[in-house]
């Protein structure tokens, strides 16, 4: 069982409640953005800095203490040639995953229009691909989705079929490839855009079967 440490002591709601608890922990500003940075894996102080535009280094130190003392974060040293410390989320903290995963599936009914100037990460939209994917039975189709940003590409497979949709960077074959930005690709699986609109303006890529960009959405519930 987690206890808040004295670290956490001057954070906390005066109620016998297991959510005012879980928010005495993550309920900062930052510290779910924090938390979902090292969902996708180990990062050192400056990647986290790099990621969250505008925090602090000083409210950065703040956050990753109080994660650490509240025993959801760690620390480890990167061995040699390439000596570092890197964050990484303790088993407590993966816990989190499923409520991370549950305010992705709500919080995306808000991502479009996309804001001007904001951050995008490829990698960001994985982890709300990988929310919105349908449990229920799907069509059965295949996908490598290629998601270009400014600097990265972000390679998944997306497969349809009985047991619902698999988003996965293991790749699958698939006759169909898309290539797009993540606000385009965003827009066409959420509806916003349709297929022969993007396809019309050339704001995907595709090779293989065009007809079948048509059917990405059913493969995800958005909204």
């Amino acid at each position: 069982m987690l206890l808040l440490s004295d670290a956490l002591a001057h954070f906390r709601y005066p109620q016998f409640c297991a959510l005012a608890r879980a928010a005495e922990v993550v309920g900062e500003r930052w510290t779910m953005l924090v938390v979902r940075e090292l969902l996708l894996g180990p990062r050192r102080f400056s990647d986290l800095r790099e990621r969250l535009d505008g925090i602090s280094a000083s409210v950065l130190t703040e956050r990753l203490a109080r994660l650490e003392s509240g025993g959801l974060v760690v620390r480890r040293a990167l061995e040699r040639p390439a000596p570092a410390v890197v964050y990484e989320l303790s088993e407590t903290g993966r816990g989190l995953q499923p409520a991370v995963s549950a305010l992705l599936r709500w919080g995306a009914r808000f991502l479009l229009p996309a804001r001007p100037r904001e951050r995008v990460e490829a990698d960001w939209l994985r982890l709300a691909l990988s929310a919105c994917a349908r449990r229920e039975p799907t069509l059965e189709r295949a996908f490598v989705l290629r998601i270009r940003d400014r600097r990265v590409e972000v390679l998944l497979s997306v497969v349809g079929g009985p047991g619902g949709t698999r988003v996965s960077d293991q790749i699958e074959p698939s006759g169909v490839t898309v290539v797009a930005d993540p606000a385009t690709l965003w827009a066409l699986i959420s509806g916003t855009l349709s297929a022969r609109v993007a396809q019309r303006e050339r704001r995907v890529e595709l090779t293989g079967d065009a007809q079948a960009l048509e059917a990405l959405p059913a493969l995800f519930e958005v909204g």
